[in-house]
């Protein structure tokens, strides 16, 4: 898969050598490349160049379908849960 060459500006470092988006160690979490607002509309400012992380977290979610880490992630944004779309 294409990708994951995240820029060095946009990660910080956790324990050598792993790293993270640099806003996603502490709370409140929002990941310094998501741009929009949550529950509205949100894009990936380096979708073509996100980690690995981020391209296993929920890839069925364009279809309606999420994983449980989607789910969580979207009660905790009080967003109700994902309905799939029709075909």
């Amino acid at each position: 898969m294409p990708g994951g060459r995240v820029p060095a500006g946009l990660v910080e470092h956790i324990a050598s050598p792993l790293v993270c988006m640099r806003g996603t160690a502490v709370a409140p979490r929002r990941c310094i490349a998501l741009s929009g607002s949550i529950g509205e509309s949100v894009s990936c400012r380096i979708y073509d160049f996100r980690p690995e992380a981020c391209r296993e977290f929920a890839p069925l979610a364009a279809l309606g379908r999420g994983d449980e880490a989607c789910a969580e992630a979207r009660r905790h944004h009080r967003l109700p849960p994902l309905m799939p779309v029709a075909a």
